[in-house]
């Protein structure tokens, strides 16, 4: 698969979503066989952990499904307080899936984002596991 999307879209670095946070196939994990193909791999467990205890291979993440703008934003505001990384996962914004976050919450977080963007760094993951892995390696 990563060989048709670097056709499509010429990167070579990406990182991998444990689909519905399953690990293994039957009772097999398998990163193993799949570790060297990715950057970082993001699981399913609510935490924000410090930037010298992210495991890339196990990074945790908020589901996010039904919770408010305000719930969002004081998440982020926890994440600040504690100088730690938070991981949003979003199935649906706006209606399109049984997962979802309402446009309004959505839309009410990002605003937040924007006006502490001095703040807070917003990137993609790729970016993110590579800064950790610098930071770790100095």
């Amino acid at each position: 698969m990563n060989t048709l999307l670097t056709s499509i879209d010429g990167k070579t670095k990406r990182t991998f979503a444990y689909p519905c946070s399953d690990t293994k196939i039957r009772d097999t994990p398998y990163l193993n066989g799949v570790r060297n193909e990715f950057v970082a791999v993001r699981a399913v467990r609510a935490e924000m952990p410090m930037i010298d205890k992210v495991d890339l291979f196990n990074l945790p993440s908020y589901m996010v499904n039904g919770e408010t703008g305000d719930q969002l934003i004081k998440l982020v505001k926890q994440a600040i307080a504690k100088k730690s990384l938070l991981i949003f996962l979003f199935h649906g914004v706006g209606g399109e899936h049984g997962l979802n976050v309402s446009l309004e919450a959505h839309s009410k977080l990002l605003q937040f984002l924007k006006q502490h963007q001095k703040e807070i760094w917003v990137a993609p993951m790729v970016d993110v596991a590579e800064y950790v892995q610098q930071t770790k390696n100095k």
